[in-house]
Order: C-alpha cells, then structure tokens, then sequence
C-alpha cells in the first residue's frame, strides 16, 4: 500500500521538529524535509490549527505543540502544559501579584499543572498533585463544569458534598446547576468558600477539540477583592483564557461580559 503523500510530508515535519528540540523557520525546516517552503507553510498551518504545532509569531519560528508532545510516547503531558502556561501565569502574576495557578482534569481527578504564589504576607498558598476538593476552587469548577455529565455525577458520587458548605453545593443537583451555570458564563468566581477568606475566578482554555484541557485561575484573600478588582483581574482572565485557547487551537471560552455574583 501506498503513502499518503500530505501525511508523510505532516509526519516529516512533525519528526524534524522533534529532532530538532527547539524553533524552526520555514526555511530550515524545508530544507530539513526537502520540501519546498510554500508546501511546509501550508502543512504548518494545518498542524498549527490543531494545536500539532505552535507558532511564535515575533520570530516566525515553529516547534512542536501540545498535542504533538501529549501523544509522543513516554512524555510528560503536565511537563508539557507547564512550559506552555508558565508565561502566560507570570504576568497574571506579575500583573496583579496575587496567586496565579493552573489545573488540568485527568482520570477524573483535577491536577495541579503549575502556580505562582503573590509577594504578600498573606497570599493564597498551593501545592502540588491532586486537588482533592476541585468544586471549593474557582479552577476546580471550572474544570469539572466542562466535563461531560457522566464525568460530574462520578465526582458526586465520590465527594461528600454535605461537607464542603458553607457556599458550596449541598446537592448533587445544586452542583449540576451550579456547573451548567458555570458554563453559561465562561468562567467561575468563588467568594469565601468553607469560611477561606479567599475570593478566587477561573476560566477554561480549550485545546482544537474543544475539550477544556486547562483552567487559569487567580486568588486572594477577600481584603483585597473588592467588586472592582474582582472584575479587573476577570477581564484580564478572559482575554488571556482566549489568547491561550487561540495559541493550542481552539475555540475561544464564550460566556457572558456582563457582571457576574459568586456562586455559592
């Protein structure tokens, strides 16, 4: 049986990029593959739409995506997302110096990616692993609002719900009201979770499936989380949601501008 010829030639480059570790012009990588450069430029198009590849648009340069690096074998998929989101954290962070951090949902268990704490006496702390109360996070709800049902009614079954008020869902079906809420707007902000003293929001980043594979989120505690910071840091949130959603492909978060109350 025959090759493909597009997917040989996408397989090339893949290949090539790999080999190399780094960013690659067109150029050099057509000389790499032995294809001309308006051929390699289409098939980057093709492999950067569905986040294979990932473009530097300052330099012109090319490596290999998330994607890519998710299904090579014996990689580090949270390694992976950690390069990826480290800039984009960092002037959240720098931004607004409060705690920034980034979670990912994997065998249905929401993943610390990465986090910056603020330069505050008092500032929200982290670790790293397993969240193991995501719906008392803006990020953890985030992530499991994107799930599918089935995916929301396991985490149910295994969280005693009862435990996690004040301002938390009591039900299963406050919690799917609450998550289908979540998706409506967009992104999630929590107020004083469990009596925390911590005002925190999130919102999802969508990889060229449309999966929500991350959520962004900020925190602080609530003396510094006036209404109007709240929604400074919201704005920002979106548009940097949007912008890494863009860089992997995807669809960018859809959800409502307007004001939005914490959920409880």
């Amino acid at each position: 049986m025959g090759l493909i010829q597009s997917v040989d030639k996408a397989l090339r480059i893949l290949q090539a990029l790999d080999a190399d570790g780094g960013w690659m012009g067109v150029r050099e990588l057509s000389r790499t593959i032995g294809l001309t450069p308006p051929t390699t430029h289409n098939l980057l198009r093709t492999l950067l739409a569905k986040s294979f590849v990932e473009a530097n648009t300052e330099t012109k340069q090319y490596r290999l995506g998330l994607a890519a690096i998710r299904l090579g074998e014996g990689s580090d998929p949270l390694n992976s997302m950690r390069d990826f989101c480290r800039p984009y954290i960092e002037a959240l962070s720098n931004e607004f110096d409060e705690t920034v951090i980034v979670l990912t949902w994997r065998d249905d268990r929401a993943l610390v990616v990465d986090w910056i704490q603020a330069d505050h006496p008092l500032s929200v702390t982290h670790n790293h692993g397993v969240i193991e109360h995501p719906l008392i996070f803006a990020s953890g709800r985030v992530l499991l609002a994107f799930q599918d049902r089935s995916t929301q009614l396991r985490h149910a079954a295994r969280e005693d719900l009862s435990s996690l008020s004040p301002n938390s869902p009591l039900t299963v079906d406050d919690m799917t009201a609450l998550l289908d809420q979540i998706v409506r707007d967009g992104v999630a902000i929590t107020k004083n979770v469990r009596n925390s003293g911590i005002a925190a929001v999130a919102a999802p980043v969508f990889d060229a499936n449309r999966r929500a594979i991350i959520a962004i989120g900020c925190s602080a505690p609530i003396s510094r989380s006036p209404d109007s910071q709240i929604e400074a840091v919201l704005t920002r949130l979106r548009d940097v949601a949007k912008v890494m959603s863009q860089k992997l492909g995807g669809a960018a978060p859809q959800g409502g501008a307007g004001k939005l109350k914490a959920e409880s």
